[in-house]
């Protein structure tokens, strides 16, 4: 892939991974409630089935259930896109001449493979017991594990690229 190819995927999919996730931000005030104050969060981090089926009655309750599982189809899509993004981000800064910005770069792959890989485990376990509608230890608690792992490694990526774009903007303007 050529390197204005790849900046273009790296804008398009990590520009449409942010916008995805801006729209998931925007809906989340409406599973908050008694039960889940932090919302969809509260279902991430939720560890037990007895915590899932209280957040998802709770949801039911309020007439957003079926709003909740729209959110988590579109979770499911922002991750592929969002970490694709990422990934072509890192890759287009390994190409770069600076050794702090290759540097960079490769942390951002890395970090773009775990995010995706950790975020698709947990919102899988998380698709499964709304769908179902039926908490499950088992997948609760693989939830919970991942859901900090992908936040990291979110973290990550999203600071890393500004970082990285941040260093290319300044190499520019000195030369």
């Amino acid at each position: 892939m050529t390197e204005s190819k790849l900046a273009r995927s790296f804008w398009r999919y990590w520009l449409g991974g942010l916008l995805l996730l801006a729209l998931m931000i925007a809906m989340n005030p409406w599973f908050s409630n008694d039960v889940s104050p932090w919302g969809i969060r509260d279902h991430q981090a939720a560890a037990t089935a007895v915590r899932v089926d209280a957040i998802q009655f709770a949801w039911q309750a309020a007439g957003v259930l079926n709003l909740a599982r729209l959110g988590m189809a579109i979770d499911l899509i922002y991750i592929a896109v969002y970490s694709f993004g990422a990934y072509c981000g890192g890759r287009l800064f390994v190409q770069a001449s600076q050794p702090m910005l290759r540097r960079l770069g490769w942390v951002v792959i890395a970090s773009a493979i775990i995010l995706g890989a950790a975020d698709y485990i947990e919102t899988f376990c998380q698709f499964i017991q709304i769908m179902t509608f039926k908490g499950s230890d088992l997948l609760a608690g693989i939830a919970a594990t991942a859901q900090p792992i992908k936040s990291v490694a979110f973290l990550i990526t999203f600071f890393g690229l500004l970082a990285a774009l941040f260093l290319r903007r300044i190499k520019r303007r000195a030369a």
